[in-house]
């Protein structure tokens, strides 16, 4: 109530005319801002987004189901009552942010440009050595690298292998983990389930490159999730179908050669025995066919359940920077200048007191 009192009573015409008499001063001080917002923005290093947008195909029931889940996704919500996939659009940001992910990201090659020289690298390397910094963070991280250099582990100055093992990872590699991570966004559109990829990179032609290796990494994850069951399915039916056939090839040729053998005779037990390898070729066939309808049967499901993803926009290197963003850097900064200086002018000319 004291706030609201001491507002009510500030007289605001006085305010203005204070305002103009101290307009040189403000105006001063707003210069000092725009060019404080230019010296910063310069510092800061440019940076490019590139994105992809995609559209899985989700598993799901045709009918009563189906026609839920179109109204539940209408209304934002993503319900899913055929209980067949659990791996919901919503937990695509999570599997991008992985360890195993992101690992699998940083081994990697890369190639662009650093301070204008062509470099072809791991990631990882090229987030570890070839990140510009604005000058202040260089002069306030100078006691840590020095630590850094005391303290280092020779483990961490070997230069890694192409795989990099997501269950030990060495301290630099996490932090670079870390670093790609926030790089990364993953946008889902609840009502359509459209994914948008983008990747923020100081080289616009790594950013367009990363994005791609994001996008390819999340459909096979996708891709092999949804088909596990079907290509397990085909693997073991597929052994069982190479087994058959072996084993009627085998009485195939046993009965061939056991006729060939006693061709023109007529004694009963050789007729019996002739007639018992018939009958186990007959059965291994019958083994064979029901199983060969089985295989491709198992083929045609594992096509069903592989998910087509389509590539709505793909990506492509960017052109213009999206950081930073120097208009918008400097109208906040001669914004807090002016209304900063306005408020130290009305504490001192006492226009706040009572």
């Amino acid at each position: 109530m004291a706030e609201e009192k001491k507002f009510r009573d500030i007289d605001f015409m006085s305010l203005l005319v204070m305002l103009w008499n101290h307009r040189k001063r403000l105006i001063i001080n707003c210069i000092y801002g725009g060019l404080l917002a230019i010296a910063v923005a310069y510092s800061i290093p440019k940076e490019y987004t590139s994105t992809v947008v995609l559209a899985p195909e989700l598993s799901g029931s045709s009918g009563l189901t189906g026609g839920l889940g179109s109204l539940a996704s209408l209304a934002g919500v993503d319900i899913n009552l055929s209980g067949e996939d659990a791996l919901y659009p919503e937990l695509y940001p999570q599997i991008v942010s992985s360890t195993p992910f992101l690992s699998e990201l940083m081994s990697m090659r890369v190639s662009g440009t650093y301070r204008k020289e062509p470099v072809n690298l791991l990631l990882y390397d090229y987030l570890r050595n070839c990140q510009r910094v604005p000058w202040w963070s260089y002069i306030m991280g100078t006691p840590g690298r020095i630590k850094a250099k005391l303290q280092s582990n020779p483990a961490d100055t070997i230069v890694p292998s192409p795989d990099i093992d997501s269950r030990k990872l060495t301290r630099r590699q996490q932090l670079a983990m870390k670093s790609l991570d926030k790089k990364i966004s993953v946008n889902v559109d609840k009502g359509t389930n459209v994914i948008t990829l983008n990747v923020t990179m100081q080289d616009p032609e790594i950013a367009a490159q990363v994005v791609q290796a994001v996008s390819d990494n999340l459909q096979k994850y996708i891709v092999d999730y949804r088909s596990a069951k079907a290509r397990k399915d085909l693997e073991y039916i597929g052994e069982l179908f190479n087994d058959a056939k072996r084993k009627y090839y085998d009485a195939q040729q046993e009965y061939a050669r056991y006729t060939d053998q006693h061709q023109g005779l007529v004694k009963m037990q050789y007729q019996v025995e002739q007639e018992r390898l018939s009958n186990e070729m007959n059965l291994a066939y019958d083994v064979y066919n029901q199983l060969a309808s089985q295989h491709e049967m198992a083929k045609a499901k594992v096509q069903e359940k592989t998910p087509v993803c389509v590539l709505m926009q793909p990506p492509v290197v960017p052109f213009k920077a999206s950081h930073p963003k120097k208009m918008m850097m400097g109208l906040l900064y001669v914004f807090l200048a002016f209304f900063g200086t306005a408020a130290w002018l009305m504490v001192r000319e006492g226009v706040l007191k009572g």
